[in-house]
């Protein structure tokens, strides 16, 4: 069975991250270890997940969840090549897969806590 290659979103994250990473770090004052980073993929991409799901209606499968935190994390190495791994990318799949597989009412709540939007 044939399926068409998923978009690469990489390049449309990038800016994004790059300045989330630097609100996160108070304009680079701040030093960001491992897991601020881990924590800013897995945040960003249960955001685009969640609205991935909205304007699919509803349409989300595992293999989208992964695909997408792979292309968030694709992106943070662009930003931080020395800074995320492989191994980073998996550990944040692996923790959106458990976020999306059955999410709490408040996630986009939680997210908007961490992004300050509300």
């Amino acid at each position: 069975m044939f399926t068409p290659p998923k978009p690469r979103f990489r390049e449309h994250f990038k800016q994004d991250l790059f300045n989330n990473l630097r609100n996160r770090s108070n304009q680079g004052s701040i030093q960001l270890y491992k897991h601020h980073i881990v924590t800013e993929c897995v945040m960003y991409s249960c955001d685009m997940c969640l609205e991935f799901q909205r304007q699919s209606d509803g349409l989300l499968t595992s293999d989208w969840i992964e695909h997408i935190t792979n292309e968030v994390g694709e992106a943070i190495r662009m930003i931080l090549p020395n800074g995320f791994s492989y191994y980073d990318i998996h550990t944040s799949i692996e923790k959106v897969q458990e976020l999306m597989r059955f999410p709490a009412n408040d996630l986009q709540d939680e997210i908007d806590r961490y992004y300050q939007r509300k």
